[in-house]
């Protein structure tokens, strides 16, 4: 598992939290965390990428693998 790669970034765990409790757009992900539209678009590809969350037609949401991620550093 690389919930390692989640850990180092407290960004990409901002947005794991979002995505654990409902399925956003990138622009709501963009308004809710106030960061830039181009670092949520980097950090989005790297989290789809590692598998911690999916895309399709431009909602975003964690997957199972994500969850378990997510669920692990919360001890």
């Amino acid at each position: 598992m690389k919930a390692g790669s989640l850990a180092s970034n407290p960004n990409k765990l901002k947005i794991m939290n979002l995505l654990i409790k409902r399925e956003l757009t990138k622009e709501k992900i963009v308004k809710s965390t106030r960061m830039p539209g181009n670092l949520v678009n980097g950090l989005l590809d790297e989290l789809v990428k590692d598998g911690f969350v999916e895309e399709k037609e431009g909602v975003y949401s964690a997957t199972e693998e994500g969850k378990k991620a997510l669920k692990s550093l919360k001890v």
